[in-house]
């Protein structure tokens, strides 16, 4: 691993004591606002106002937990970045859900339900390639932006609907708080752009302020919730609802492909030489932000995932120090001992709460474009996502038709986000047949001398049919020019070579008669390498030089070598 010059602390310095607080504070502003998502759920599950104060306690406690853990390198658990978590949103449609109906005991059971279904794709983070690519973990992302958008929207629609005379200052409220957010996250730089969200929610507090939004029962419930007091979790009970396994199911497994996508982000920005994915980190991440969640849900909180938001705070201030995360931990378990701090978020007027889902619903919808379009887009790909979008809608626009299929069908049909991976996932899986193009060439026909520049050409024609990406294209050419230097003088005669493409995975076969020369095997293990010291700076380009598999063959003379590349 090479530092990277922009870090002002990296990942294994520690900052002085000073910055380390402020540091800690700085990302605490920005998990606080997504603890709105914990009141949202008590409140679906009428909690009585000691006990919702305290869930939002133990939910901070949760998060502590998680940073850390996410922060360490335990064997096969934790990552060893800094990369806390935030209540998610995408376990936010299903524990509403599950609260209305089985109260707070359904939300925590099937929290544990969940994040054990995360650490189980922790295992299988290997095949995630194939079975949930860039365009189906885009889908899941936008589908879960939308229903934050539905709910927002309902969220603020009753409210008003209540209010009667006021329903003009709800929305002028929660129009004034989103304003400011989405002002800020646009024209702002510095500390400003980074709170955005907080800002806007403290602007929403003060308008609400001004046009007296405000329920009475909040400035009585402020009142009466003690300065300090540790979490009460005797509310905290568990059972599990099998009719909503299937949501929380797919929730966690969304929560685990955006686990995977923020710790490549964190391992990109705390190494210079950062080349390729290191995936046996990543799956040590993935059960880490698994176990998370289900502790935190044995805890008392709602589902938990690896927060985008957090990394690019990171980013910006040039700290990813691991050492950070303590302090993280340590504000927010001072934090989760405020009721008075617990009661302004579970009574967060619902146009400032509307104004927030809302606008994290937008960012988390493009984002899910971006993901899904983050390869070239194929017709496959766009069937995909533009069939599962579009099926995914019909169960907000047409709900009442739902109602009328079998019940078991309700998993799937719910909400947007199961009806969209439910049509997504199944659609991938039929659309990898036939996947494969395939192309050949033959070297030294004619009595033509073998030279790379003969398959640079062909190579070269076929990438750009094939829409390959110029950095896996670069890496395949080196390889295969090489390994061509090397079978030449090892061929009697013509060298037959077939390049094959899935869109996930490259394929060059050489098949002559001769012997087989002595190639690399593979790329080299990292646990290889770490004990030499010298080979730190190295690593990102030896795995930038080797194939991803190699698979050799002789029968007497006939020879057959395979290299395959993960793309």
């Amino acid at each position: 691993m090479s530092r990277p010059k922009e870090l002002t602390y990296a990942l294994d310095e520690r900052p002085p004591w000073i910055h380390l607080v402020g540091l800690g504070l700085q990302h605490v502003a920005v998990i606080c606002p997504f603890l709105v998502m914990v009141a949202l759920v008590v409140e679906a599950a009428k909690l009585p106002h000691e006990a919702a104060r305290s869930s939002i306690g133990l939910a901070m406690i949760a998060v502590a937990f998680m940073t850390v853990l996410q922060s360490l390198r335990l064997g096969a658990v934790g990552s060893g970045y800094l990369c806390p978590p935030v209540v998610s949103a995408i376990y936010l449609p299903s524990s509403l859900a599950v609260a209305s109906s089985f109260g707070v005991a359904g939300v925590l059971g099937m929290t544990i339900f969940a994040g054990i279904c995360e650490t189980a794709v922790a295992s299988l983070v290997n095949w995630t390639r194939k079975l949930f690519p860039p365009v189906v973990s885009g889908v899941v992302i936008m589908a879960v932006g939308l229903e934050l958008g539905r709910i927002s929207a309902g969220l603020l629609l009753a409210h008003t609907a209540e209010s009667g005379d006021q329903a003009l200052t709800s929305f002028a409220t929660a129009a004034i708080a989103l304003a400011t957010m989405t002002g800020l996250a646009i024209w702002g730089t510095g500390a400003p752009k980074l709170f955005c969200a907080l800002i806007g929610t403290l602007i929403g507090y003060a308008a609400d302020a001004v046009f007296h939004v405000f329920p009475q029962s909040f400035f009585i419930d402020y009142a009466v919730a003690p300065a300090f007091a540790i979490p009460d979790p005797s509310f905290v009970s568990y059972s599990f609802v099998p009719s909503f396994a299937v949501p929380f199911a797919i929730a966690g497994l969304a929560s685990g492909l955006r686990a995977i996508g923020v710790l490549t982000t964190c391992q990109q920005i705390n190494d210079a030489s950062w080349r390729r994915p290191d995936m046996r980190n990543i799956a040590a991440g993935v059960r880490a932000d698994g176990l998370g969640c289900l502790i935190g849900g044995l805890l008392g909180s709602s589902g938990m995932s690896a927060s985008p938001s957090l990394v690019s705070v990171e980013k910006t201030s040039g700290a990813t120090s691991r050492v950070i995360a303590w302090s993280i931990a340590a504000w927010l378990i001072v934090l989760s001992c405020l009721p008075k701090f617990a009661s302004l978020i579970v009574n967060m007027p619902r146009p400032v709460m509307a104004a927030t889902l809302f606008f994290n619903g937008s960012l988390m919808l493009v984002a899910g474009v971006q993901v899904a379009v983050s390869r070239p887009v194929t017709l496959r790909a766009s069937v995909v996502m533009g069939f599962s979008v579009l099926a995914a809608l019909t169960a907000t626009a047409y709900p009442d038709f739902y109602q009328t299929l079998p019940l078991w069908t309700r998993q799937f049909t719910g909400s947007v986000i199961p009806m969209a991976i439910v049509v997504a996932m199944p659609l991938n899986a039929l659309f990898l047949l036939g996947s494969w193009r395939y192309g050949q060439v033959r070297l030294g026909a004619d009595s033509k001398p073998i030279t790379p520049a003969s398959f640079d050409a062909f190579f070269d024609k076929q990438a750009k049919e094939w829409k390959i990406e110029p950095d896996d294209v670069r890496r395949a050419r080196s390889i295969v020019d090489a390994a061509i230097d090397d079978i030449t003088p090892n061929a009697s005669g013509p060298i037959d070579i077939e390049v094959a493409s899935d869109d996930f995975d490259l394929k060059v076969t050489f098949r002559y008669y001769g012997n087989l020369p002595r190639l690399p095997d593979a790329r080299p293990k990292r646990h290889m390498l770490e004990e030499q010291s010298f080979v730190h700076g190295l690593t990102g380009y030896l795995a930038g030089l080797h194939a991803d598999r190699v698979d050799r063959s002789a029968k007497g003379d006939a020879c057959e070598i395979a290299l395959l590349f993960h793309m």
